[in-house]
């Protein structure tokens, strides 16, 4: 059916100045970001950027003639989501970074758009703005109410109860009821289709053991129980994506049995997984997928790309049939109406900018909505290559080389993702095309510790920073060499947040291998991050036994700042002053530390958050990077 309407339009014309610097146009945000079509399928919310900062925007389907509902305090907000309740409002969870007792922390706060009057109001009320903390005091949402969309669930903290409750709130005036108190220190609520608080999660520290309990209500006269504990690190992983509808089961992602996450149903009341849902045969499941007003309908994975499977088989056969218009490139349902006839598609690979389509089965009309790059649409891009090698203790390594066209015996940049439990994926990536289009080949590893390709792979990166999954690192630059895919003594290494940490460690590690080293937003005193860092131990118990001493006084041996008398190679640092992530600090006290010494160059950007989500950020980085490696390596 899609394929008898679909009728391909020509993307729209942006104009770029020709005379700016190449960077200037892969330094622009994405012009849209999150579209999401209305329960009904009329209008289209968006985050659209703008030279002014971000907006939250409403068009008609499906045009592209934007309505401002509401602007973002730029270079500070970051919208984290944005969703449906009903067709009259729109939910924004927006976050921006804060500093206090020595540490940076993003603040979540939720606002109401009514789409009708373009009101919008902060979901927020007296008992909490009156109070000294309340700038630090993030609100979260646990629920927006399918049957009563001029309500939701918002859980925040409430100084009576010591810990984290649940308020109905009215999207329109803002009224806040208590409907979930809290005595058993939980932090994070949900709720079941109907609205009614079931599922609680708390997490305790223990002579630094962690430990997360799920409690649960059988009905909302029930009162909770726990029912499942884990420690974080020992047991199987255990993580509720939804409830049954009548509430007596949940679907639980768990690397119980495969080694892998998979989709489990888990009796509650019986206290035992009942029957495997779903999995991948090589992949981890990453989640829940949700539809435009938050009911569960399916679950992802990865691959190269990104792969869902739907509980509903006319979900999956919609999904299939919109993928089968594409040959050759990547189509996801990005939005749908609740009705099905209405379908934004996203549409990408790894030489094409994801590109937004739309299709209406009541008119039979498709065709091109929007680009998410336009003014990249026109350039030519160079293909992602898979690779694989067995590491030297025979594990099985995986990653992506990218080289340029006509370009001969072309530099390397060896570019470690971040996380570490992340990974690469072969989708388009603006940084990666443009190093690409200056004429470097890169390489990218998925090294041991990445996630998505199994427990057993993961926790092999385990208490690893500066070991093995440095070392695979090393081998996959080797094996580039060996395949004849690049020169010995003509690379760069460069990397942000844990990649940055990679880059650092390398240039005392291996100080002859790179000609230069860029970090960004990286880690250079791993005992500092350890020490220093509020966080659970969830992630600082991956990098050493926050418990052993002498292992938390080794974390020396593989920290950049200690080992300033072994670098060669002119450095490159980078760091936002808002990272909430890894403390700009990490960076500063290195190049103090290290300037005498080194050709070695610092720039801090004002107000960059981790990930330099703002317009003049990314303008900075892109602007630093390319004459430094040009510099060193062309």
């Amino acid at each position: 059916m899609l394929k008898g309407i679909m009728t391909i339009l020509l993307l729209a014309t942006f104009i770029v100045n020709a005379k700016a610097p190449v960077w200037e146009q892969y330094a622009k945000l994405p012009m849209v970001e999150q579209p999401s079509l209305s329960p009904n399928g009329e209008l289209i919310a968006t985050l659209y950027n703008t030279d002014s900062g971000p907006t939250i925007s409403v068009t008609k389907f499906p045009d592209i003639d934007f309505k401002v509902l509401a602007r973002l305090k730029k270079n500070k907000d970051r919208v984290d989501f944005i969703r449906w309740s009903g067709n009259r409002y729109i939910i924004v969870s927006a976050s921006y970074p804060e500093y206090v007792n020595g540490q940076f922390f993003r603040v979540s706060r939720l606002y109401s758009i009514n789409v009708e009057t373009s009101e919008t109001k902060v979901l927020t009320s007296p008992r909490f703005t009156d109070d000294r903390w309340y700038k630090y005091q993030s609100f979260e949402l646990v629920s927006s109410l399918k049957d009563e969309t001029d309500y939701a669930l918002i859980s925040t903290y409430d100084k009576n109860d010591k810990g984290y409750v649940v308020y109905r709130v009215h999207l329109g005036t803002s009224g806040f009821d208590k409907v979930q108190g809290n005595k058993n220190d939980i932090g994070s609520w949900y709720a079941d289709s109907k609205g009614v608080i079931r599922l609680g999660l708390a997490v305790e520290e223990k002579d630094d053991v962690f430990t997360a309990s799920i409690w649960y209500r059988a009905n909302k006269d029930a009162e909770l129980k726990k029912i499942h504990s884990q420690v974080w690190g020992e047991d199987d992983t255990f993580s509720i994506q939804a409830l049954s509808k009548d509430g007596s089961k949940a679907y639980v992602l768990s690397n119980r049995e495969l080694g892998r996450e998979a989709l489990w149903l888990y009796n509650i009341e019986a206290g035992k997984f009942e029957e495997l849902i779903f999995s991948n045969d090589k992949y981890d499941l990453d989640g829940a997928i949700t539809d435009n007003e938050g009911e569960f309908i399916g679950v992802s994975f990865f691959d190269d790309y990104y792969r869902t499977h739907y509980f509903d088989d006319k979900d999956g056969a919609q999904e299939r049939e919109v993928a089968g218009l594409f040959k050759g490139k990547q189509a996801t349902i990005s939005s749908r109406s609740r009705d099905h006839t209405r379908l934004l598609v996203s549409v990408t690979n790894d030489v094409t900018p994801p590109t937004y389509y739309y299709f209406d089965l009541n008119t039979q009309k498709g065709g091109v909505w929007l680009s998410k790059y336009p003014y990249l649409v026109r350039k030519s891009f160079s293909p992602v290559q898979n690779y694989s090698f067995k590491a030297s203790d025979g594990l099985e390594i995986t990653g992506y080389f990218t080289q340029p066209a006509n370009v001969k015996n072309p530099p390397l940049i060896v570019m470690p993702h971040g996380g570490p439990h992340a990974r690469d994926y072969k989708y388009f990536d603006k940084e990666l095309q443009y190093l690409v289009e200056l004429g470097f080949s890169v390489l990218q590893v998925n090294f041991r510790g990445s996630a998505g390709f199994g427990s057993a792979f993961e926790t092999a990166g385990y208490y690893q920073w500066g070991k093995r999954m440095q070392q695979d690192v090393y081998e996959a630059m080797d094996w580039a060499i060996a395949q004849g895919l690049a020169k010995k003594d003509n690379a760069c290494i460069f990397g942000a947040s844990y990649g940055g940490y990679v880059a650092l460690t390398a240039a005392f590690q291996e100080p002859k291998r790179f000609k230069c080293v860029v970090s960004i937003s990286g880690v250079s005193d791993l005992e500092t991050f350890v020490t220093k860092t509020d966080r659970q131990g969830k992630y600082l118990g991956n990098i050493v036994d926050v418990k052993d001493d002498k292992s938390i006084d080794a974390l020396a041996e593989v920290s950049a700042i200690r080992k300033i008398n072994h670098i060669k190679a002119p450095i490159l640092l980078i760091h936002g002053n808002n990272d909430t992530r890894v403390n700009y600090n990490q960076s500063k006290d290195f190049y103090d530390k290290a300037r005498k010494q080194l050709d070695i160059k610092y720039v801090e950007i004002e107000d960059g958050t981790h990930f330099f989500d703002d317009q003049e950020s990314q303008i900075k980085l892109f602007s630093e990077i390319t004459p430094f490696l040009k510099k060193h390596l062309l």
